[in-house]
């Protein structure tokens, strides 16, 4: 293999054994048998574990925001319908995405990453609030939000977004049923629409998520 296709082979085969092992009973031996690869050859790609995890999510966040950007850019749409389109194309990137997804979820599990995790999240900030602010504005200038600071309120939504997201994780992981998901998703649903001063069912946040959760269980 070339060293691309042996980078590329490193990070295929680790998501793979972080999904089915989980993050700490994953060896660098683990990884380097998986790929058929001396340690010379995985060492000129990697350190670490961890920076295995920190090329793994990169690559994610760099898909994952460019997906997003096009759904933002889309012509003929409304500033709503523009948010809209922007959480159903994350939800489904995340399912076409679900063995990398688990692999990253498992490796932030360990407490060692939880800084790691933290640079992430703040990474998606600055990346996504721009995105939701210039939608915003767009729909304050076109009369669709009757809100005065597309800045503040597209951080704020980003937060929600955020809660959400940790919400339905914790409840996943003690075995919560579709019905109750689905409320706790109105709920954020419904949240969401109060701070951004739209009608209620504006935004479509409960189908999305529900319809992913469920392929993922």
């Amino acid at each position: 293999m070339g060293l691309a296709e042996t980078r590329a082979a490193i990070i295929r085969e680790s998501v793979r054994l972080f999904s089915e092992r989980g993050y700490e009973k994953t060896t660098v031996q683990a990884i380097i048998d998986a790929v058929g690869v001396s340690k010379g050859a995985f060492y000129h790609h990697f350190s670490s574990k961890e920076e295995i995890v920190q090329a793994i999510t990169r690559d994610y966040i760099t898909e994952g925001l460019e997906t997003l950007q096009e759904a933002a850019s889309q012509e003929g749409l409304s500033a709503v319908e523009k948010l809209n389109r922007m959480i159903e194309t994350s939800q489904l990137f995340k399912s076409q995405r679900r063995d990398t997804r688990e692999a990253m979820e498992k490796a932030f599990s360990d407490a060692g990453n939880l800084k790691l995790e933290k640079a992430i999240v703040e990474t998606l900030r600055t990346q996504t609030v721009p995105l939701f602010a210039g939608i915003l504005q767009e729909g304050i200038s076109n009369g669709e939000f009757r809100i005065d600071n597309a800045e503040e309120h597209a951080e704020i939504l980003f937060r929600l977004l955020l809660g959400m997201k940790q919400s339905l994780r914790e409840r996943m992981q003690v075995g919560a049923d579709p019905e109750t998901l689905q409320v706790m998703l109105r709920v954020y649903e419904d949240a969401a629409c109060r701070v951004l001063r739209l009608p209620e069912g504006s935004l479509h946040l409960a189908l999305p998520y529900t319809s992913r959760v469920l392929d993922t269980r």
